[in-house]
């Protein structure tokens, strides 16, 4: 866990680590050379690697060491047009930096520098595709990368380029372009009134990657803002919700209504980078106020499972592998504790994460009746089973 004073500009973060072997508790205090935000933090051994966020939004790489206390930084970032967008474990000694610019022409490239834990520059890969923008990559196994790519100076993914790597070099690419894929274009074509031109008009973020019986499964989710609310009637995405005070701060934006999540989709390549199958699904009725991605999947040898879960209710759909075969839809209530009759489920904060095998956890607030009939507003932690 990582802690910070609330709306304040001290340098001093405190990291507190739980380690369950000889359940210790281990707090270390890091003080950076100026006042940031961390985005993301990587757990080493005897290292932290965090990444930071400046007020005029440049990116500081900082590796802490807690045997000596030494705390080092990468300033590269720090007087460069490059944003780095995530960080991510390489090994056990060193850790890979994405990171996105433009190249030459003006098209967006994305590019993955990897450090030792000394903060040492080891590799770069470059990933970028003429005539094509590379909105976001993710790396599988250090042997392959698939990226979303758009027109020039659009966010609209209409492409995935799938690269193969051997010794840090791309040695095959495959470009699979989403007018081709059977599953969108039978959703799509029924919404465009103009059948000679394809778009889809959402914004993608990619989910997962990961492999799966021998096929490298990819999942994406599309969101768009909302700036449709009116201020009144439909206020329950409440932002910037105050974890030290326990209350949900004003709005900066009223109009700002939170993210529609249209469409999700699960895309099966093969080891050789050839798509096998594609499942492209209308979302029901998502809307939320963090820009994440909120389906889960599971992956079966016949079937595959997408849900998620919002305002106490389990969207689930069963992707069959087999052509012909109707997608089966479920949906379920996530229960109150001893019985009580839940009035309404918040979106702010909720989230739903991986436990192991089938089981999930999933979190949020609700406002309930007790037996007693008194209102109460709780916090639930609820873990679930996935039978299928």
């Amino acid at each position: 866990m990582l802690f910070k004073k609330n709306y304040s500009n001290d340098k001093k973060y405190l990291v507190v680590r739980y380690v369950p072997k000889n359940r210790r508790i281990i707090y270390n205090e890091i003080e950076f050379p100026l006042s940031l935000k961390v985005k993301e933090i990587l757990y080493y051994k005897t290292y932290y690697v965090l990444l930071s966020e400046t007020k005029n939004s440049k990116n500081l790489i900082s590796i802490y060491n807690s045997n000596n206390r030494q705390l080092s930084n990468i300033y590269d970032f720090m007087y460069q047009d490059k944003d780095i967008t995530n960080i991510s474990k390489i090994d056990s000694s060193s850790f890979g930096a994405l990171i996105s610019d433009n190249n030459s022409k003006g098209f967006r490239k994305n590019s993955r520098r990897v450090y030792d834990l000394r903060g040492e520059l080891k590799n770069i890969i470059e990933i970028e595709l003429d005539n094509y923008s590379i909105i976001d990559t993710k790396f599988l196994d250090n042997k392959y990368t698939l990226s979303l790519l758009a027109t020039k100076k659009s966010k609209e993914a209409i492409a995935v380029l799938l690269n193969e790597i051997n010794d840090g070099k791309i040695i095959n690419t495959r470009l699979h372009m989403f007018q081709n894929m059977n599953s969108i274009n039978k959703i799509i074509s029924s919404k465009n009134s103009n059948k000679n031109k394809f778009r889809i008009g959402e914004v993608f973020l990619i989910d997962s990657l990961s492999r799966n019986d021998g096929n490298i499964l990819f999942t994406i989710e599309s969101l768009k803002e909302d700036f449709n609310n009116d201020g009144f009637s439909n206020y329950q995405y409440k932002p910037f919700y105050n974890s030290y005070t326990g209350t949900y701060d004003r709005k900066l934006n009223p109009r700002f209504g939170g993210y529609i999540h249209n469409y999700f989709m699960i895309l099966s390549f093969n080891m050789n980078g050839e798509l096998e199958n594609d499942f492209f699904k209308k979302v029901n009725s998502l809307q939320t106020f963090e820009k994440k991605t909120y389906l889960k999947y599971l992956f079966r040898e016949d079937h595959y499972i997408a849900f998620y879960i919002n305002k106490g209710k389990i969207s689930l759909t069963q992707f069959f592998k087999e052509d012909g075969k109707e997608n089966q839809e479920y949906f379920f209530d996530i229960k109150s504790y001893d019985n009580n009759k839940i009035l309404k489920t918040e979106t702010n904060p909720e989230g739903t994460n991986f436990w192991y095998n089938k089981y999930f956890i999933t979190y949020g607030i609700q406002n309930i009746i007790t037996s007693d009939k008194v209102k109460k507003r709780v916090f639930f932690l609820n873990k679930f089973e996935i039978i299928d």
